[in-house]
């Protein structure tokens, strides 16, 4: 059990879509995060790791919060009451930004996104980003992350519908995309999304970009 070092109250909920909501807290005096770090998040004995949203610079927290159907702490925070108090921890992680004269490429799926809008959002740029989701309505926080990037590419899995016109759309997953069109070379690899995704996309790297530097973060 990871000891809790702060109190936070909800100040907002904002629904994405049927699963996934915005999270907003209030940010407690003295707590300090670089951008891509997480907390432990506690409300009484259920606790689970989630990433920070919003940018150093911001005055509340907002966290990515995807409802499970057996997450009881996921459950419990998508109809706990505005002005309800849970625990977070300090800022821990390693998935933070390292300046370098590489190419970069940030690859977020799900709620793995969080970690890069939160870069984004306090003046990351110049890095390509490939953005996995099951359907276009997963593309969580497109055209700020649009505006950010040098390059934004959706990677959309699931079934498409012909009517579908979204700027440089691949059908398909992350690891497809870097398998077919990324170009042999030394690069920086931002990875955060579920197990299964971060391991394809280490084996595939490792394979094929044997000089490139790899960053990741999982959830289960």
């Amino acid at each position: 059990m990871v000891v809790a070092e702060h109190s936070v109250t909800i100040l907002g909920r904002k629904w994405l879509n049927e699963e996934v909501f915005e999270l907003e807290c209030t940010r407690p005096e003295g707590f300090e995060f670089v951008a891509g770090q997480h907390v432990t998040m506690r409300y009484q004995e259920d606790e689970r790791e989630y990433t920070i949203l919003s940018p150093p610079s911001a005055d509340s927290l907002l966290f990515l919060i995807k409802r499970i159907d057996q997450g009881r702490l996921s459950s419990i925070l998508a109809t706990l009451d505005i002005g309800g108090e849970l625990s977070i921890s300090k800022a821990m992680g390693y998935l933070i930004y390292r300046p370098t004269d590489r190419p970069i490429y940030f690859v977020g799926t799900g709620v793995g996104i969080a970690p890069f809008v939160s870069m984004a959002r306090a003046g990351v740029k110049n890095f390509t980003l490939l953005h996995g989701a099951r359907e276009i309505a997963g593309l969580f926080f497109r055209q700020d992350l649009m505006l950010a990037a040098t390059r934004y590419i959706p990677c959309v899995s699931g079934k498409l519908s012909p009517e579908t016109n979204v700027i440089d759309l691949h059908p398909g997953y992350v690891t497809d995309y870097i398998d077919r069109y990324v170009k042999p070379g030394a690069y920086d690899f931002y990875l955060c999304g579920s197990r299964p995704m971060i391991h394809d996309m280490t084996h595939l790297l490792d394979q094929h970009f044997p000089e490139t530097r790899i960053y990741s973060e999982a959830f289960n």
